[in-house]
């Protein structure tokens, strides 16, 4: 199947202006790679305002990891109102960087998009007009931001309708997406985990009084509920339980008010903001700490969960979809969502050492499940049936 051309239709993709929006987008195209001919069409709904910023790339192709070639399209968004006029303007753009593709690779095997709108609306048309089959993997939470206008709900029923094969990353996902349309079949393949590169390190002793190191990664936003993790390290505090940090790696809208919050709380000395941070960075504060939490109000996957557990971390996360998919009892606790009482207890285990867990066992079973190998032996079955049937 090495010679099969996998055309990855993206709605979220890495660019110049943000390295990791859809980064795990990125992760499946470079994994694909291995095995198949893979080419990257990235469709991305961009406003005006990010536009003028600058680097939203317009479908010129350039090189990417591992030598897979990405094409930009940037659709700029319109009022609901003019939602016909935005998905018209969507599939005339797309089809014509469509035909640069075809002219320069070919016809693909297999259009698999990422995320219903725009990207599955979009590979559902070129899929009918050029006869290729489509996957469609879905990670959008919730899934409702997708069905915000009659049109638009109409327009993702039609494309859940007409794929080949649909993808959700998790359990939660598909239960989304089954309220939506109870009547459509879904396939569960989670994200892949590049535990080639998310793997256990030798990083420096820390000193005995610098206490349990405790890990967010995330975007800066409510849902991530990083507030909950605030007060939740006020509460140890005010137990008398001293012996822990709290590094919170990202950025986004609610960093000024959680740095505010943290001051506010008297906890400022026990957190630390290490802002957006590129990928090695990630790797080397996963490795150099104790525990990663993530007390997200809504996921449907988890990415940095199982990147934590690559590096032999156990995790601390909330029952909110797709952590309940990722973490096992082996690999970590989770606890109820917008409960600080609840995050600050499952910390405080792990800082009396009433919790423990195996490194080795934690990587054994994130690589089992979700490495790249796995991802691979799971997707492959997809493919075949749907070039049998097509």
């Amino acid at each position: 199947m090495g010679g099969k051309k996998i055309l990855i239709l993206a709605s979220w993709y890495p660019s110049r202006a943000s390295k990791i929006d859809g980064i795990f987008v990125q992760d499946q195209a470079l994994v694909l790679a291995r095995s198949y001919d893979v080419r990257v069409l990235a469709v991305r709904a961009v406003g005006w305002r990010d536009a003028l910023k600058g680097g939203v790339g317009f479908c010129r192709p350039v090189e990417r990891h591992s030598g897979v070639r990405v094409w930009r399209q940037p659709v700029f968004l319109l009022p609901m109102r003019f939602f016909h006029a935005w998905c018209w303007c969507a599939a005339y753009y797309g089809k014509k960087v469509f035909g640069k593709i075809l002219a320069d690779w070919g016809k693909p095997d297999v259009i698999h998009a990422h995320v219903v709108f725009p990207g599955g609306w979009l590979a559902v048309k070129l899929g009918q007009m050029y006869s290729i089959p489509v996957v469609l993997t879905e990670h959008s939470g919730p899934f409702s931001v997708h069905l915000r206008a009659e049109s638009q709900t109409c327009a993702v029923k039609a494309t859940l309708g007409h794929v080949n094969k649909l993808i959700a990353v998790s359990p939660a996902m598909a239960d989304q997406i089954r309220d939506f349309d109870p009547k459509v079949e879904i396939s569960i393949v989670g994200n892949v985990i590049m535990t080639d590169f998310f793997a256990p390190g030798r990083v420096k002793k820390r000193k005995p009084q610098q206490g349990m190191r405790f890990l967010c990664v995330a975007l800066l936003d409510r849902n991530k509920g990083i507030g909950y993790l605030l007060k939740a390290v006020r509460l140890l505090v005010a137990r008398s339980v001293h012996c822990l940090e709290v590094l919170i790696a990202g950025d986004g809208p609610e960093r000024a008010r959680l740095e505010r919050l943290a001051y506010d709380l008297g906890i400022s000395g026990y957190c630390r903001f290490l802002g957006l941070l590129q990928r090695k960075g990630v790797r080397y504060w996963m490795q150099s700490c104790d525990v990663l939490v993530l007390p997200s109000l809504g996921e449907t996957f988890g990415v940095v969960l199982g990147e934590a557990m690559a590096c032999g971390k156990p995790v601390i996360a909330t029952r909110c979809g797709g952590p309940e998919f990722v973490v096992t009892p082996e690999t970590g606790m989770l606890v109820e969502r917008r409960n600080a009482i609840a995050l600050a207890e499952a910390m405080e285990k792990f800082i009396s050492g009433e919790v423990g867990f195996d490194s080795g066992a934690i990587r054994n079973c994130v690589v089992r499940r979700f490495g790249e190998k796995a991802f691979l032996e799971n997707i492959e079955p997809i493919y075949r049936q749907v070039w049998k049937e097509h």
